[in-house]
């Protein structure tokens, strides 16, 4: 999606005020402009030509009305031309003659090499935007879409009234189509019904169904669970499970379905059939997958705290047995020692104390565990047999689901015991007990066998459920096998992969043989050293000599930069971006909406409610705020709004000392919320509840990615999700390198991410995983071999190289996200060729990089400034978000993205607004003639708040800006009134 620099493609008149910055970025005359102008037109028509070149450069439209000039630009224009300043009124005066503004218009066209729309463009234009409005979310999307494909094409952007009404009518053409296809699919009866949730009582909860519905769920409870599942049952009997939509892209379904969640009951009520039919269908069928998801995921944590209660009460027996032992012991020793009894009555004594002991030998601590998860049979029933209503599907023979059948024949004949002759697959670990003489331990461990199954097939993708969005088939999720027969060859040209894997291990073989090289070479030099543990370990990094002029020299700029207040902040930054523009597809109507914008942003971005950030800004209430808060939800605009800040604050040269913008960091910084939220865990560090907010920082101290997550889990796929998800709005080729953290990687992980085409460079804190992996067939150097592991099979590598590639390909055309592909081909797929596949590669791939870095200090050196410039920004985050999200907070998805975007935004706007003032700072400092030097703003960071108010009353300064931010200009108000 274009970004900033399209900032003002389809403007149809200037603002009354522009920045230097955008003077200089968008209006500006090139010399071969200036040649051309005063070589065409006599001088006292060349400012009105040059005014009509830049807009038309600018926008892609024509400039008819020249009565809100910037005073910026005429200046800039006169001095460029070397012209006293233009003023309007000479302008006014210059085209007054109608035939003077056409000639000027049709020069700067031919100039520009821009043409006028003809009737096959026409056509060609209205098949694209029919294309495009199956994929926008909203109709201002799709006419924004279509001024960015005629710019892009050198046509001139047509009257905005025409563009209007094309999109106007493709977009109904688009909803007629959707409604045929839902009266196709959804039988009337069921439509009805459907209908009927908007007014129909629920039961228990008194409110309506459809207000019961939206409600998200609570804490993680089996309460909460008993909740989900009858909104799911609801919905499986209203039909909503068999309405198969899936020839309308999911973002747009999610965006029909958010604006009932963002509406109130009365007002959907009042919708014309059409349009109520439309957005209602699509909220049941998102709702469903979404609670479908949730259920799961609860169910999954369940199991989980069941397990771990099981180990917590074994650990605890089996430390009141070592007791017992003990005991034991010392009564032995006593007999022994006593010199009255014979050792015939010293043998009859310890016999009687041995008796007690169990004949069996004694169990393992996995064994004992399993043992113990039986004895809480009661919770694990409650929580399995319910689960038999949501038909899950699986592979032929899937173990699991057998036993989930068998369990629930049992349960509905009221069997107490597992009949002798029943005939059930079982794995190894179960096989004792559910073979058993005690046939009721049988059936608590059948049950036991089934749970647990259950969990792990559903993560590794053996066990399914098609009305969800996370546990779909695989098949659904990935590209299906008829489709990657035919579109192979396009895709692998797209990754830029060969069709079998030994061209792709020849090459990575031969890096293997140079880094061990690199590697053995600094051990013999000592730099490098292996332990008794059998790991490779290195010394601390010596600290760059610094003599502290730049800590001086950053305290002295700041200190010339002086205070600043969060509010002014945000709207200077605004009207610098125009991303306000971006969350709401539009400019803003009047000052009220836009405050009222940046209020929501607040609201979502801090720890502060509607209520608390109505109290700093006098001029709103609650409701305006809330309002916008539900607007910030509308899928994807808070990640452009971002991409447009970073973007602004790359262009500035002193971001160039400080990265590429091709290298980052990513890691979860972690919001402290309620215990009461289901999806939030305990933070290891602080011992608190908490949830995470995932985040990419470049090298350049910008977040480019930033996604909500469930702490304590891998991040391995959320990492690689936010690299492609940034690539693909990139021309430069995006990053081609990402820090992260152990958290942040699996051998999996690094795999697709290098096939992606980008390195996964984690800091490994485990020693276990510092072992180099490597295949039989390459040598390895004899002073190495203590840490070399010859495990690795490059025939597993060639055999699910396709189905690699496939899944690789999923992920890279957005088919499937990076988060769910690698939960569901992770560890708990073991097993899957696929998995063995990516498995493999990872463990070659981790030890190319660990030749890398434990033999280049300066790679090593790099990693560690990437981490570290992502802490730094993750305490601004903290400076911003001081609090805890609310408990009534976070509970939909969509509501824990918005929260987690307008942190990022926040965060960004005063990253940039630092920037730009160190940029003014250096560049008047060098100006002075004053001595600063590259290396040591290399050293500085704008990811600084000691100077930033965050609080207090937040006072927009609309005056300043308006003319800039809001649609309306003040010569059409004039004509108004």
């Amino acid at each position: 999606m274009p970004g900033l620099e399209f900032r003002y493609v389809g403007q149809g008149r200037l603002p009354s005020r522009l920045s230097e910055f955008d003077v200089e970025r968008y209006f500006a005359l090139t010399d071969s402009d200036i040649a051309a102008i005063n070589e065409r037109f006599r001088r006292d028509r060349r400012a009105g030509v040059a005014i009509q070149l830049v807009f038309l450069r600018a926008s892609g439209h024509t400039l008819d009305h020249v009565g809100t000039v910037p005073r910026q630009l005429l200046r800039y224009v006169g001095d460029r031309l070397g012209l006293a300043t233009p003023t309007i009124a000479s302008l006014r005066t210059l085209y007054l003659r109608y035939k003077t503004l056409y000639d000027h218009q049709v020069w700067a066209c031919e100039y520009l090499g821009l043409t006028s729309i003809v009737a096959d463009q026409w056509s060609g234009l209205e098949a694209w935007m029919r294309e495009d409005a199956h994929e926008s979310l909203t109709i201002d999307d799709l006419l924004q879409h279509a001024h960015y494909w005629l710019y892009e094409r050198r046509i001139l952007i047509p009257a905005e009234r025409t563009l209007k009404d094309l999109g106007r009518s493709i977009w109904a053409d688009i909803e007629r189509d959707v409604l045929a296809m839902i009266k196709a699919t959804v039988p009337d009866a069921q439509l009805e019904r459907a209908d009927a949730v908007l007014s129909t009582r629920h039961d228990t909860s008194g409110m309506t169904v459809l207000e019961w519905l939206k409600t998200p769920p609570a804490r993680h409870s089996p309460t909460t669970m008993t909740e989900t599942l009858e909104k799911v049952r609801f919905l499986k009997e209203l039909g909503a499970h068999m309405w198969v939509l899936d020839a309308v892209p999911l973002e747009k379904q999610r965006a029909w379905a958010q604006r009932i969640q963002a509406r109130r009951p009365v007002k959907t009520r009042g919708l014309k059939e059409s349009t109520r039919m439309l957005e209602l269908v699509f909220f049941l069928r998102v709702t469903l997958l979404e609670l479908t998801d949730s259920l799961l995921y609860q169910t999954g944590r369940r199991v989980s705290d069941l397990v771990r209660h099981a180990y917590e009460k074994t650990r605890t027996k089996q430390a009141r047995s070592a007791v017992g032992y003990r005991q034991q012991l010392i009564a032995i020793k006593a007999i022994v020692q006593d010199k009255e009894q014979s050792a015939e009555e010293k043998i009859v004594e310890i016999g009687k104390l041995l008796d007690a002991l169990p004949d069996k030998p004694t169990a393992s601590h996995a064994a004992s565990v399993r043992e113990t998860l039986t004895d809480d049979h009661h919770r694990i029933r409650n929580l399995l047999v319910p689960l038999r209503e949501l038909g899950f599907e699986g592979r032929d023979g899937e173990m699991s689901l057998r036993q989930l059948e068998l369990v629930g024949k049992l349960h509905d004949s009221d069997a107490t015991e597992l009949p002798g002759d029943c005939d059930v697959a079982v794995s190894a670990s179960w096989r004792d007990m559910v073979e058993g003489d005690d046939r009721k331990r049988a059936l608590r461990a059948l049950e036991a066998s089934a749970i647990t199954g259950l969990r792990k097939g559903l993560r590794g993708g053996s066990i399914w459920i098609n009305h969800s969005l996370s546990f779909r088939e695989r098949d659904l999720l990935l590209i299906s096998p008829a489709q990657w027969e035919g579109e192979r060859e396009r895709h692998l040209s797209s990754l830029g992969l060969p069709p079998t894997a030994d061209p792709f291990l020849e090459r990575l073989t031969g890096h293997l043989t140079a880094g061990l090289a690199a590697l053995e070479e600094v051990r013999e030099a000592g730099r490098v050293t292996i332990g008794t543990d059998g790991a490779l370990h290195l010394s601390a990094l010596e600290a760059l000599p610094t003599d502290g002029t730049p800590k001086r020299t950053r305290d002295l700029m700041f200190k010339e930069i002086g205070n600043a207040q969060f509010a002014d902040m945000v709207m200077e930054m605004d009207a610098r971006t125009g991303f306000s523009e971006v969350l709401l597809a539009r400019k803003a109507r009047d000052a009220n909406e836009l405050v009222a914008l940046y209020a929501g942003l607040i609201a979502h971005g801090t720890e502060l409610d509607a209520k608390s950030v109505a109290a700093m800004i006098p001029q709103l209430d609650p409701a305006q705020i809330s309002t916008a808060m539900r607007a910030l939800e509308m899928p994807g605009r808070l990640l452009r709004a971002n991409d447009r800040v970073v973007e602004f604050q790359r262009t500035h040269s002193i971001t160039a000392l400080w990265g590429t913008g091709q290298h980052a960091s990513s890691d979860s910084m972690s919001l402290d919320t309620s215990r009461h939220l289901f999806y939030a865990r305990v933070d290891p560090r602080r011992r608190t509840h908490a949830v995470g907010m995932y985040t990419h920082v470049l090298d350049q101290h910008g977040i480019v990615y930033n996604h909500p997550i469930v702490l304590n889990e891998r991040q391995a796929g959320v990492a690689i999700e936010g690299v492609i998800r940034h690539n693909t709005t990139r021309d430069d080729g995006g990053l081609l390198r990402l820090s992260v953290d152990t958290h942040g990687y699996t051998n999996v992980g690094m795999a697709v991410s290098k096939l992606l085409g980008f390195d996964l460079c984690p800091n490994l804190r485990n020693l276990a995983e510092r072992k180099l992996y490597l295949p039989r067939t390459i040598a390895s150097p004899e002073g190495l071999a203590q840490v070399v592991a010859c495990e690795i099979s490059l025939k597993a590598i060639r055999d699910g190289w396709d189905e690699l590639l496939r899944l690789v390909a999923s992920i890279r055309s957005g088919r499937v996200s990076a988060i769910v592909a690698l939960q569901r081909f992770g560890s708990a797929a073991q097993g899957d060729r696929v998995h063995r596949a990516a498995d493999h590669l990872g463990k070659l791939l981790r030890t190319l990089f660990l030749c890398d870095y434990f033999s280049n200090a300066e790679f090593r050196r790099e990693l560690h400034t990437l981490l570290n410039r992502g802490e730094s920004v993750h305490q601004l985050q903290r400076a911003i978000y001081i609090g805890k999200v609310a408990p009534e907070r976070g509970r939909r998805r969509d509501e824990m993205i918005a929260i987690s975007g307008s942190l990022t935004l926040l965060t960004n706007l005063v990253i940039a607004w630092n920037t730009q003032r160190m940029q003014a700072t250096v560049d008047n400092w060098r100006d002075k003639g004053q001595r600063i030097e590259d290396d040591w703003l290399r050293r500085m960071g704008p990811a600084h708040f000691a100077h930033v108010n965050f609080r207090g009353t937040l006072s927009f300064p609309i005056d300043r800006y308006q003319e800039m931010l809001l649609d309306a200009a003040p010569w059409q108000k004039a004509n108004r009134s």
